[in-house]
């Protein structure tokens, strides 16, 4: 206490120091003003000074109004702790209640009317919810005090620290001007009056944080007590106006049915008129007897709606103050089992809005009618009259009193309307408070669903397995006659079956019905399995057929556990022993049939083996896990299914989690057995098999250790979900081996249909000297083309559907993961858009969602672009080497962008990254210069496209068709078919001829010559007739053949012929040589050849004994002509 007050003293005499420091650091709205007056009136040149003092000034007037604002807090606060804080209030005692409420019903008239006790009872409600809202407030507001003082808390140090940086004055640049330099100077003292009162606020916060502790307990502790006082109060209102109302109008209702009666044989409309009155009185009673129902569910609903919300706010404190201890996790466990389904809620909440909507109808057609009452009695006066046919009219004096009848009546009717619309009105006011009651409980409910979801997974549900446990054993053998005990749900089964025979016999002679079938199905799979062995009638429905006999030979079992597990969950088991059994069942059901499933598919004639063409050995031992499996499965589920679905917390704590144990090592065990097998395979390399298979035993020995120690509920859960992913995965290999069979069997058929087009031709004879090949091998090339896409776009779908299945799987386990959210890992520093660097913290969901985004990020740069080009290879309009580009680019943008999110997740954004990368620009830049040219190289010929994949292009000496192009190279391959690597640097840099750019057609030059003394036009002819008879060369641009010179030699001709491919240039360049020399041979033309005339002289006597250019002693050649 000493100390406390010592404490206050410095305090008091700190706030006395700082105090003339606030109010001189409050600026002067003078200089402010003299400031903005200095604005607006100079040059342009004068603009960017202008703007720099706005700005300044705006940000000191933001300091200056949160600096005012921390000023009012602190004064409240100050007068706050000097308040004193009252005594807590005695709890009331039931007698202490009792009296309270009977001197304030004394207060209530005896005779008061129905209006009067309705605006008490709106008045009592109106109070209790203000209450209820206060309460919840003053709560909430007491937890933060006990986990976080001070709301909004901050470091003293740091605000310490910065209101020492804004006290130092500004220092003028440089050319700066001074007006500017009174800008800034404002700022910065606004600046530091807003610290220092942050500052004195937050001092205030801790140094109170007793006080006003003690203050909001007093004030909790006074709320309670009024709403004790005044939830009697409007009960006993509501009773009593139910009362007054129903015998009102229970006597209202006999008076107009008496009416009714008596008027039963007067005038039709009179009878009419009464008939209605009785209705309507009737009507009246009935909502009035369901608004007394209504409220009393709107009591109920809205003590869902505060449980739900003090439990929520409870966990939440919880989580703050207990951290992670166990008995945080066993409170979250609790809630978890006590928590209902929403389903319950949403259905109430649907069926209140409905009855919404049908009140809001009759009140406005009540008041339609109230509008011009007696219009339709009016009208239907004429028409029964009618109907009376030769009924003479009655006299004038009749017609008087049924008139006055009619007015009386009529006038009734109007009354009793005016009487329903308030009913009406109040029925529709409860049902609103219903809906907004319902509502905030929904998202109570919601919202604590998703804490637990969140937080119980890290958290241990139960104590470990250690003495204590062992005492609850103790407990539960002397409660055997408990509602969990398997003995007790074993006698109620069997009573249940001796009290029902007939429904568990109809269920049984089902189940004996299917078991005949499944001997039927197993023999049709066996025949389906004979005709897929002859490929000759073999077709797809065979298999679509054997996977109807499969799921007819599971029904059996599985029908009877739904059977059994939906008898045992009706109407009159509810709260029962039978109702956990029941609830196992059910769940069961969709095992056994999956396990009986998988049996039928593995079986010596099913769909694995006759239809997909699995290894035999295998589907032996695939067939033995999932035996193994239905024996350790069946037991476990149905056990721990008894204990859980029983709530009871000693049966999940003992044998419920003994059977999860169990089967926890018994899933490791079978990952043991299968890793062996592949093990003894000794294939080369790492398999998908190996890795799966270690990451299970590992992950369920864990489970296994995380059982001992106290975490059954996430075992439970992950065990659920690697069990579904089990059966979605399997699943997913049924569809797609399915549609890889039907893919199969329709290039299988048209293989056939080939072979039997060539056979058919080869017998008839029209393949010999036909000019074409037996086969189209363009359309077989497309063929091929179609049933590689439609492969690869299948493991595509496979890959697709393994992660949305995956997902599906471990979608309950999913939320856990956001609690990753705050754990920090790092801290990255920020500058925001005032300049001032702030610290943003990285978590470890950042970096998993970083590193996933890396690993879809490459799995899309590698199978997206193939998708992509799979997808729009079915547009005739694109050509392959625009898919090639587009998926290319796609290629970059996905890695580039996924590279830039996962970083940023990370906490390296380009702001921190731009100066290393313009370093290491530089530096590679230099080092990778040749690097750089042609990766740019390779990007500017993606844009531009000079060439295309699939172009045949000559650069220097080298031609070919581009294959490839690549961040770095490009690859042709020439025509010895050799694959040549070109960096992309020389195509930018060098000359490249395109044969193929825009055009294919191509020119053939062949050079002809002939020997002199032939006729040009003869020869010019025949080349053009030899030209234009052959089917490759193109009619437009029509072949030419030209003279081109008269040669020592003969005569020199060129035929110019034009081809439509550039792959036809050889082939038609044969043929027309061939056939040019074949032409020429026929006609007699000889071909020119090189000739040499020798010119002979006598030689002289004094000539040399050997010839020039020929040594001594070699014989010269002889001369000839």
């Amino acid at each position: 206490m000493h100390l406390l007050w010592a404490m206050c003293l410095v305090l008091g005499l700190l706030l006395a120091l700082l105090a003339p420091g606030l109010a001189k650091a409050a600026p002067a709205a003078g200089p402010l003003g003299a400031l903005q007056g200095t604005l607006g009136g100079g040059s342009a040149s004068d603009k960017e000074r202008s703007n720099a003092i706005q700005t300044q000034l705006d940000a000191a007037a933001s300091a200056t109004k949160e600096a005012d604002a921390l000023a009012q807090e602190l004064d409240r606060m100050r007068a706050r702790a000097r308040t004193p804080v009252p005594a807590l209030p005695a709890p009331l005692s039931d007698e202490q209640l009792g009296s309270l409420f009977d001197r304030w019903k004394e207060r209530v008239p005896a005779n008061a009317s129905q209006e009067v006790l309705e605006r008490l009872l709106a008045d009592e409600r109106d109070a209790i919810a203000a209450l209820k809202a206060g309460i919840e407030k003053s709560a909430a507001d007491q937890a933060n005090l006990v986990s976080q003082p001070g709301p909004g808390r901050i470091d003293l140090s740091i605000l310490q620290q910065r209101a020492q940086e804004n006290a130092e004055p500004v220092t003028a640049e440089p050319g700066e001007a001074p007006d500017l330099t009174q800008a800034r100077q404002a700022r910065r003292s606004a600046e530091h009056r807003r610290a220092l009162l942050e500052l004195a606020l937050r001092q205030e916060e801790q140094s109170t944080i007793e006080a006003r502790q003690r203050l909001l307990a007093a004030q909790l502790q006074a709320q309670r007590r009024e709403l004790l006082e005044r939830m009697p109060r409007a009960a006993w209102l509501t009773q009593r106006i139910a009362e007054r109302s129903r015998q009102q109008l229970e006597q209202q209702v006999q008076e107009m049915e008496l009416a009714a009666q008596h008027a039963s044989a007067a005038d039709p409309a009179i009878r009419d008129l009464a008939q209605r009155n009785a209705a309507l009185a009737a009507q009246i009673l009935k909502n009035s007897n369901e608004l007394a129902q209504e409220r009393k569910t709107l009591a109920n609903d809205e003590y869902v709606r505060d449980q739900l919300s003090a439990t929520l706010r409870d966990t939440q404190a919880r989580l703050r103050l207990g951290g992670g201890s166990a008995a945080v996790g066993q409170w979250l466990w609790q809630q978890r089992v006590e928590l209902s389904s929403g389903s319950t809620l949403q259905a109430r909440h649907r069926a209140v809005q409905r009855q919404l909507a049908e009140l809001r109808l009759t009140l406005f057609n009540s008041s339609k009618w109230r509008q011009n009452p007696g219009a339709d009695t009016a009208a239907q006066a004429p028409a029964d009259a009618a109907d009376a046919g030769g009924v003479a009219a009655p006299e004038p004096a009749a017609n008087a009193t049924v008139s006055a009848q009619q007015t009386a009546l009529l006038a009734r009717q109007v009354a009793l309307t005016d009487q329903l619309q308030p009913v009406l009105l109040r029925r529709i006011a409860v049902l609103e408070q219903t809906d907004d009651a319902l509502r905030a409980a929904l998202r109570s409910g919601n919202e604590l669903r998703q804490v637990l979801d969140k937080e119980l997974l890290w958290f241990p549900s139960h104590r470990p397995m250690d003495r204590t446990w062992l005492s609850e054993w103790q407990a539960l053998e002397q409660d055997i006659e408990g509602s969990s005990s398997p003995w007790k749900t074993a006698r109620a089964l069997a009573a249940s079956i001796w009290n029902d025979p007939w429904a568990f016999g109809a269920v049984g002679l089902i189940v004996a019905l299917l078991l005949g079938l499944r001997r039927y199905a197993l023999r049709q799979l066996q025949s389906i399995a004979v005709r897929v062995g002859d490929f000759m009638r073999d077709h797809f429905g065979l298999s679509l057929l054997a996977l109807g006999w499969s799921l007819l030979y599971t029904l059996p079992w599985s029908f009877a556990a739904a059977a059994l597990g939906s008898l045992l969950q009706g109407p009159e088991t509810v709260g029962t022993a039978l109702e956990p059994l029941g609830a196992t069942l059910v769940q069961l059901s969709d095992f056994i049939f999956v396990a009986t499933l998988l049996n039928a598919l593995f079986c010596p004639g099913g769909l694995a083996l006759a239809h997909f063409g699995w290894p035999a050995a295998r589907v032996q031992m695939l067939r033995q896990m999932v035996r193994r499996a239905a024996w350790l499965i069946v037991p476990a589920e149905l056990l721990g299914g008894l204990a859980f679905y029983s709530h009871d917390n000693h049966a999940i704590s003992t044998w419920g989690r003994i059977s999860i144990l169990m089967l926890s090592l018994g899933l490791a065990w079978m990952a043991w057995l299968y890793f062996r097998r592949v093990m003894q395979q000794k294939r080369p390399g790492i398999h998908w098999g190996q890795i799966v298979s270690v990451v299970l035993m590992l992950m369920l020995s864990a489970l296994a250790v995380g059982i001992v120690l106290g975490y059954v509920y996430t075992a439970t859960e992950v065990i659920q979900a690697l069990m579904a992913s089990f059966v979605f995965l399997g699943a997913v290999e049924v569809v797609v081996n399915l549609l890889r069979r039907w893919l199969l069997l329709g290039e299988r058929r048209l293989a056939l249909n080939r072979l039997r087009e060539a056979a058919r031709l080869a017998q008839s004879g029209s393949g010999v000297d036909t000019g074409k090949a037996p086969t189209d091998e363009a359309t077989q090339m497309a063929l091929v083309t179609v049933g590689a896409q439609a492969h690869r776009l299948l493991g595509l779908l496979q890959q697709v559907l393994v992660v949305l299945t995956l997902v599906y799987a471990w979608l309950p386990v999913l939320p856990a993961l956001l609690r990753s959210e705050g754990v920090v890992l790092w801290y990255t520093t920020n500058t925001g858009a005032d300049g001032i660097a702030h610290a943003a913290p990285v978590s470890l969901m950042d970096a998993l969602l970083g590193v996933m985004i890396l690993l879809l990020t490459f799995s899309f740069a590698r199978n997206l672009p193939g998708l992509l080009e799979v997808t729009l290879s079915a547009s005739n309009r694109i050509s392959s080497s625009a898919r090639y580009t587009l998926a290319t680019l796609a290629r970059y943008a996905i890695t580039i962008a996924g590279t830039v999110s996962a970083f940023t997740l990370l906490g390296l954004r380009w702001g921190q990254l731009q100066w290393m990368v313009a370093a290491l620009t530089v530096g590679l830049g230099f080092g990778l210069q040749e690097i750089f040219a042609n990766f740019v190289s390779g990007l500017i010929l993606l844009v531009e496209r000079p060439f295309r994949v699939g172009d045949v292009i000559t650069i220097d000496t080298l031609t070919g068709t581009v294959t490839r192009i690549r961040t770095r190279a490009t690859t042709v391959l020439d025509f010895d078919n050799k694959e040549i690597v070109i960096p992309n640097k020389t195509f930018i840099t060098g000359q490249v001829t395109n044969w193929t750019l825009s055009d294919d057609v191509t020119r053939l030059v062949i050079d002809v010559p002939v020997a002199h003394g032939n006729d040009p036009e003869q020869v010019r002819d025949m080349l053009l007739d030899i030209a234009r008879e052959h089917p490759q060369v193109l009619r437009e641009p029509e072949p030419n053949c030209w003279f081109m010179a008269l040669e020592g030699n003969g005569q020199r001709f060129e035929l110019r012929a034009y081809v439509g491919k550039v792959e036809d240039r050889l082939p038609v360049r044969h043929d027309l040589n061939r056939r040019v020399n074949d032409r020429l041979k026929d006609a007699g033309i000889a071909v020119a050849f090189p000739q040499l005339d020798l010119h002979v002289r006598n030689m002289p006597a004094h000539a040399p004994a050997h010839a020039p250019g020929h040594a001594p002693g070699q014989t010269p050649p002889h001369p000839t002509a």
